[in-house]
């Protein structure tokens, strides 16, 4: 080994550290807005970097023991920046593999192969290499592998934490990919020989990735929509469409799926936020509202207007959509109390109580956060209610079939805090995906599902009465708890009967 190369050797293998860890995190991002962001996302990409990460060493490793090739570094630095620089480009041309199945983890697993493979194969040849390059005798093997394992480890920790607290939030995920692409072609020159045929190799991939920049970076938004930013949480998206039930819609959209629509006209009596008339069925005397979860602030705003003599609190964990939802969903137009966090944190800390708690915090049919669904946290939020009070949860899912599983399961463990509940499925069909609310009041008394339906008949909002399912016999499921949640495989069979359709419609804003 030369021995003042050795620093530049602790260099490479530290970049080549931050490089992986710093893709792995921007690959999640990139396959949110096309296939959402799920376990079965995380999953995959993990999976598959550590697969080509396994691949690459043992290639790399046979490669590092051929000392005829003299440009071992430097050219594969140069394919590294070069696969990486490509995936941008690579996104936009995934059709083809979107047609071959509706199953969304063999979808995912074949978008990380197709997207990330190649790249994270490239990057595990560099340990082997700059070991074999390193190492100075066979009796320090220990140490200097230890020493090299540091500095990518290091490299590694540090990519995690430029890229989760300031790479894509204040550049994007795409212009990351090129920084790093950057950085190791900046490796594959400071590992290159000052010869004529170097330099010329150096300036044609220079050239392509220079292509390849350009290329990707020149994305055409479609017409319909308004606005669109990646926040630390999504790829947030406004634009306005009509809906089949709903008319015309302004609706925002949060990496794979619909999140929220403000229709103009708002009589739909399917739109479950219409729903919001009945809880003063349950309690006429509604002073203050929490709604956990805000989105585009549809249901909200529905309260505030509803009930113009209560406050209404929202807990929204993305301060970007609070600033999307004045601009683009006339928030800033009514009077709004949002606490930014996660909503387990600030309840916990919070010691008001509510007449109402609605959770609306399942931002997609793919992407449930589990941990506002198990016992202990509905325990957590009879805690802030009021004698009387009521805690209703809107969910995606179905009452009968394949796809119910998920309902009983919700249901089973909404039960165990509120045995005092009432269903609401807001399409007719119990087989359909569909919005469905479970309402728990916070008292020991139990008024019949037929007097309750009789109440909201006899309201100026009968037609929610043919909402209230009147005799559910839905079978016992799994009771969720913080310590086994199992909401993806719950809702598999909702998500691979909706997922081709929510594809199609997802088209129109790419």
């Amino acid at each position: 080994m030369n021995h003042s190369r050795s620093h530049l050797y602790l260099l490479g293998s530290f970049v080549a550290g931050f490089s992986i860890m710093t893709v792995e995190l921007i690959s999640s991002r990139i396959i949110a807005p096309i296939l959402g962001n799920s376990l079965f996302t995380w999953t995959s990409v993990i999976g598959v970097t550590l697969l080509g990460l396994a691949l690459g060493s043992f290639w790399g490793g046979k490669i590092a023991d051929k000392s005829g090739w003299k440009r071992q570094l430097p050219i594969v630095f140069l394919l590294a920046a070069v696969f990486i620089s490509i995936i941008p480009l690579l996104t936009k041309h995934i059709d083809f593999l979107l047609n071959i199945s509706n199953s969304i983890v063999t979808l995912n697993l074949l978008v990380s192969f197709y997207l990330f493979l190649p790249s994270a194969i490239i990057i595990g040849f560099i340990q082997p290499i700059i070991l074999k390059r390193y190492a100075l005798n066979f009796s320090h093997i220990g140490s200097e592998y230890g020493y090299l394992s540091t500095v990518w480890s290091l490299g590694s920790i540090l990519g995690v934490f430029l890229t989760g607290f300031f790479f894509i939030s204040h550049i994007g995920s795409n212009e990351t990919l090129w920084l790093i692409s950057g950085i190791l072609f900046i490796g594959a020159i400071l590992f290159t020989d000052k010869n004529k045929e170097n330099v010329l190799l150096l300036f044609f991939i220079l050239l392509l990735l220079l292509s390849s920049f350009i290329l990707g970076n020149n994305q055409t938004k479609s017409p319909l929509v308004l606005f669109e930013k990646e926040t630390n949480y999504y790829m947030a998206k406004v634009a306005d469409v009509t809906l089949p039930n709903l008319g015309p819609a302004r609706i925002l959209l949060l990496d794979g799926d619909m999140h929220s629509a403000d229709p103009t006209t708002k009589d739909d009596p399917n739109f479950y936020p219409a729903l919001y008339p009945v809880f003063s069925i349950f309690n006429q005397n509604i002073k203050k509202i929490l709604v956990i979860g805000g989105g585009a602030y549809t249901m909200p705003k529905y309260f505030t207007e509803g009930y113009p003599h209560a406050s209404t609190s929202v807990i929204e964990i993305d301060p970007e959509l609070v600033t999307i939802s004045d601009e683009y969903f006339d928030l800033k137009n009514y009077n709004i109390d949002t606490k930014i966090g996660d909503a387990r944190i600030i309840l916990e800390k919070d010691p008001e109580k509510y007449d109402l708690i609605f959770g609306d915090a399942y931002n997609s049919y793919i992407s449930v956060p589990w941990h506002l669904l198990t016992v202990e946290w509905n325990n957590k939020v009879k805690t802030r209610l009021n004698d009387g009070g009521i805690y209703a949860i809107n969910f995606i899912g179905t009452m009968q079939g394949p796809g119910s599983e998920f309902t009983e399961s919700i249901l089973s463990t909404f039960k165990k805090t509120f045995p005092n509940y009432y269903i609401f499925a807001m399409d007719k069909n119990p087989e359909d995906i569909q919005n469905i609310i479970i309402v728990g009041i916070n008292s020991t008394g139990h008024e019949n599902e037929r007097s309750v339906y009789e109440k909201i008949f006899s309201q100026d909002s009968f037609f929610l009465s043919e909402k209230l399912v009147l005799k559910p016999s839905l079978p016992e499921g799994i009771i969720l708890t913080d310590d086994f949640s199992p909401v993806e495989q719950l809702m598999k069979p909702i998500v691979q009967e909706y997922f081709p359709l929510n594809m199609v419609f997802l088209k129109k804003f790419q």
